[in-house]
């Protein structure tokens, strides 16, 4: 069985790579794999707060094994089966597995649809902070572990919130076979399910995955929408300035020529 140590080991190893850069603390390559690692390893051991065949359902999508999830949706009950392929279709984007996400899809999961990873369970999540707190190994500020810091060790939640459209996965993973499969199922490349959030294009280029950039424009995704939207805020609350997606993809590392495509002449100072 796995102990609590063998989970928070593998934790601490995956937070240290994490924090380990300041710019971005979560790098999302990393983050989509070690979300699969650790659901991967937790799952079999009763950790995520749902029914036990949910755990085996997670392992199955993680394994790539789609006959026998396709058997173990069908077998829910109608108003299970429909939620559950949903998260199913999260756990397969972070799991970069194009197939599964195309069955999926091609079984009536939403490709527009927001998703939940599963939520660990309180008993164990509290557990293992309290464990992290002792750990001697711990190498933090010399200040108490932030929740920040909890969060680098454990990857899932307690309380549900949505992960997104698998769309926003694929372009943050920088998964483009992944893209491919859920543009092809004609996935809104613009939507925005997150009030005040970011659509799949603004995920991509503020994380520098410049294949996903390219896929999603090559696809029609609109680089001026998010500036038009600054813009209208910059009037109404009299700000200077706000960054601009050509900027941020300047941040971001992109090549110029991915750069010059996300310049909007109405908004971006420089073109």
């Amino acid at each position: 069985m796995l102990s609590r140590i063998a989970f928070l080991a593998l934790g601490l190893s995956l937070a240290r790579q994490a924090i380990a850069n300041d710019s971005h603390p979560f790098q999302p390559p990393l983050v989509c794999q070690n979300q699969t690692v650790l659901m991967r390893k937790l799952a079999p051991q009763g950790a995520f707060d749902v029914p036990p065949a949910v755990n085996t359902l997670m392992v199955n999508v993680i394994d790539g094994k789609l006959p026998q999830v396709r058997q173990q949706l069908s077998a829910m009950p109608t108003a299970d089966a429909v939620r559950w392929r949903q998260s199913a279709l999260i756990i397969a984007a972070y799991a970069n597995n194009p197939t599964i996400v195309g069955a999926l899809l091609d079984d009536g999961a939403a490709v527009d649809g927001s998703g939940w990873m599963p939520n660990l369970k309180q008993s164990f999540h509290d557990q293992a902070i309290d464990d992290i707190k002792k750990d001697p190994n711990w190498q933090t500020n010399p200040k108490p572990i932030t929740d920040f810091e909890e969060a680098a060790v454990l990857w899932f939640p307690v309380k549900a919130g949505s992960d997104g459209t698998a769309l926003i996965i694929a372009a943050r993973c920088n998964d483009v076979a992944t893209l491919d499969v859920l543009l092809q199922h004609h996935a809104n490349v613009d939507a925005n399910p997150f009030a005040n959030g970011m659509n799949a294009l603004e995920v991509a280029v503020s994380l520098g995955n410049t294949a996903s950039v390219q896929r999603l424009l090559d696809h029609g995704a609109d680089a001026c929408a998010e500036d038009r939207v600054i813009h209208r805020r910059q009037l109404e609350q009299k700000i200077n300035h706000s960054s601009t997606i050509a900027e941020r993809g300047r941040r971001g590392k992109l090549p110029d020529n991915v750069i010059a495509r996300l310049t909007c002449p109405a908004f971006d100072p420089v073109h």
